[in-house]
C-alpha cells in the first residue's frame, strides 16, 4: 500500500475485482509491465484502475511511462465525481513529478486545480485538495504550491472539520521540514477559529 493510500484510505467502496487488479498490478509492474497493465486495465472502478496505472507507470521503462500517465489522466475523468477525479489524479500526478514529465504534470494539474472548485460538498472539496497537496509536496515543495494557492482560494479554515484538518495537516508537514513552516501557513489563513487553533498549537501567541 502506497503513502497516499495509507493515509487517505476512504475511498469508493471497490469491486473485489478493482482491488485484486490493482494489488496485481502494483506486483507485477517492476518485473513485467505489459501483464501490470493488463491487471490494472482489468480494474472495473475508475479509482482504482487509475492507481494501478499509475504503479505501472512508477515502474515502466522510460519510452512507456508518459503514455501510460496519459492512460491514466484518461481514465480518471470515469470517476464517479469532480471528487473522485481531483482526488484520484494524486497518483499519476506524484509519478509524473517524480519522473520529470512536468509538461504533463504542469497540464494536469492546472486541469484539476480548475475542476476542484466544483468538488461538493465542502468537506470533500478540502479533502481531495489534501490528497493532491500531500502528492505534489512529497514530490517537491516547489510542485505544491499551486495546490496551495487554489485551497487558499476555495478552503475556508472555519467551513468543515476537513477544512480544519486540511490546515493542520499542512501546518505539521511544513513544520517539520523547516521550524518556520507553520508559522508561514497560519499567517496565510484567513482570520478565525482554526487559525487561532493553529497559533495555540504551534505556540505562535
Amino acid at each position: 500500500m502506497s503513502p497516499l493510500q495509507q493515509r487517505y484510505p476512504h475511498t469508493p467502496t471497490p469491486s473485489r475485482a478493482s482491488l485484486t487488479g490493482r494489488h496485481l498490478a502494483g506486483q507485477l509492474a517492476p518485473t513485467d509491465t505489459a501483464r501490470a497493465l493488463h491487471a490494472a486495465r482489468g480494474c472495473p472502478d475508475a479509482w482504482y484502475r487509475v492507481q494501478a496505472l499509475a504503479s505501472v507507470a512508477e515502474h515502466a521503462e522510460q519510452h512507456l511511462v508518459l503514455s501510460i500517465l496519459e492512460e491514466a489522466a484518461r481514465e480518471a475523468q470515469s470517476c464517479h465525481d469532480a471528487y473522485g477525479t481531483v482526488a484520484v489524479m494524486a497518483w499519476p500526478l506524484g509519478v509524473a513529478f517524480r519522473q520529470g514529465h512536468l509538461n504533463f504534470a504542469g497540464r494536469e494539474l492546472k486541469k484539476c486545480l480548475a475542476l476542484a472548485s466544483r468538488v461538493e460538498p465542502r468537506a470533500s472539496q478540502a479533502y481531495a485538495l489534501e490528497i493532491l497537496w500531500t502528492a505534489c509536496f512529497a514530490a517537491d515543495p516547489g510542485h505544491a504550491e499551486p495546490v496551495w494557492n487554489r485551497i487558499l482560494e476555495l478552503c475556508h479554515p472555519d467551513h468543515s472539520w476537513r477544512a480544519a484538518r486540511l490546515y493542520l495537516h499542512i501546518a505539521e508537514v511544513r513544520h517539520k521540514r523547516d521550524p518556520g513552516g507553520a508559522a508561514a501557513v497560519i499567517r496565510a489563513m484567513r482570520p478565525g477559529k482554526t487559525r487561532s487553533w493553529l497559533e495555540r498549537r504551534f505556540g505562535l501567541v
